[in-house]
């Protein structure tokens, strides 16, 4: 049989160019499930867990219009008492908890300890450090503080953590001075009752138990005149002023500024909190902590100042840009499932849409070229049948595979005329060809 004769199996070889578009093809819709995999987000969780403070602390009320400003956009706040911040922080970082959300005490994490997991959606408040005394005049300095019985917070609290380093900085920890732990409601009537001789407490004006005794007239206030020292000493606090007559101005409460030392109350939250959902906890942070306390003026908080916690990106960017503009116009769970759309489809119609458009021409032009191949393969044979070469009988073969194969081909009506006009060519050849093999087979000696 002569080289022009393509044999079976060549004629089952696919063309390199069909074999390219094909791989184009299928590697677009490799593509487009990638990025649908990469940029798919499930829809934000009905219900998050938030872990408060002590029933009567300030955490727990400003959790509290947490929780009635996510139910007006249909989510859940599911709120946990626990006995302050350091509790916060620790079922925040335990595996295990369900909490993902609390409000935590600036300076709680020590100098090298990892904060992998948890992030920052921004500085609520200032959370000043008050030290109540009782006598003839307040305490002026924290060594005034030798021999005396001192409440320094409940353990778990931010109280105690931070009275317990000041102590330790002046070396008021160890006897004769004596320490016990006791915050909040507890203290406070320790402190009256005379069973403490001072008390720390970190909280803001607000709270009960510090306003309650700002009120009371036994009790005294120290103003930290070593304010300065003690920012400088730990950078995670602040000086803030209390101005005079600011909680009761008929009654001129308190009659004189205070000074005071002050860490910063942080929304913490664990890094894969859904971006829905952070949106809607700073919206609810700018209603609650921007209209300014006792101790700043407005638009100081909320804020995404340097901390020891990274802020969450999704946080950044609600500061700098404000709500999504779906979120500006349309309710929440509509503008989620609108955005999800657009997210996914464009991307998907960016990659998708040629190949769509292209595909039935592929498919055409793919149709041609076999019909070309089999027209090829048949003007090789009657090249070869005019002229005397190969084997009747391989090409006898060879045609009735083409032939089988042309009547099983399905084929758009665009083709349809090549590939009737090839049927009519082939039966001609055929009937040749035949015509060569019975002539041959009585004539073998021709």
């Amino acid at each position: 049989m002569s080289q022009g004769v393509p044999t079976a199996a060549g004629r089952r070889e696919t063309d390199p160019r069909s074999r390219l578009m094909l791989l184009l093809v299928l590697a677009g819709i490799a593509l487009a499930a990638v990025i649908t995999f990469w940029l798919w987000q499930p829809a934000p969780p009905k219900k998050v867990v938030m872990s408060t403070g002590a029933v009567d602390g300030a955490y727990q009320l400003y959790a509290g219009q947490y929780r009635d400003a996510l139910a007006r956009e249909g989510v859940t706040l599911e709120l946990r008492p626990s006995s302050g911040a350091q509790e916060n922080l620790q079922r925040l970082r335990d595996p295990n908890s369900d909490v993902q959300l609390a409000i935590v005490q600036s300076g709680l994490t020590r100098h090298g300890e990892g904060s992998d997991g948890l992030v920052s959606l921004g500085h609520l408040f200032y959370e000043p450090l008050w030290l109540f005394s009782t006598g003839s005049k307040p305490v002026s300095t924290v060594t005034d503080l030798i021999g005396k019985r001192i409440a320094i917070g409940a353990p778990g609290s931010g109280t105690h953590v931070v009275a317990g380093a000041a102590l330790s900085l002046y070396k008021l920890d160890v006897p004769p001075t004596r320490s016990f732990e006791l915050g909040g409601s507890a203290a406070a009537q320790a402190l009256l009752e005379g069973a403490v001789d001072a008390a720390f407490f970190i909280g803001a004006p607000e709270s009960p138990a510090i306003n309650r005794l700002l009120r009371e007239p036994t009790v005294k206030v120290a103003s930290f005149v070593r304010a300065e020292a003690f920012t400088r000493r730990a950078p995670f606090l602040s000086k803030v002023v209390l101005p005079a007559g600011v909680i009761d101005p008929p009654g001129d409460v308190p009659d004189h500024d205070i000074v005071l030392v002050a860490p910063t109350a942080i929304l913490l939250a664990r890094d894969d909190l859904h971006p829905v959902i952070v949106d809607l906890l700073i919206d609810a942070a700018r209603e609650i902590h921007g209209q300014g306390t006792l101790l700043n003026g407005p638009g100081v908080f909320p804020n995404t100042l340097p901390g020891e916690y990274e802020t969450s990106e999704d946080a950044e960017r609600f500061y700098r840009n404000g709500p999504g503009f779906l979120r500006r116009y349309l309710p929440l769970w509509t503008a989620v499932w609108v955005q999800r759309l657009l997210v996914i489809g464009l991307p998907l119609l960016a990659i998708l849409g040629p190949l769509l458009r292209f595909a039935p021409g592929i498919w055409l032009w793919r149709m041609r070229r076999r019909i070309y191949r089999w027209n090829n393969e048949l003007k090789f044979v009657e090249l070869d049948m005019l002229e005397g070469r190969g084997n009747p009988v391989e090409h006898l073969r060879l045609l009735k595979d083409i032939d089988l194969n042309l009547l099983n081909q399905r084929v758009p009506d665009a083709v349809n005329p090549e590939l009737y006009v090839l049927r009519q060519h082939l039966r001609a050849v055929l009937a040749q060809l035949e015509k060569q093999i019975e002539t041959d087979d009585l004539n073998p000696a021709g």
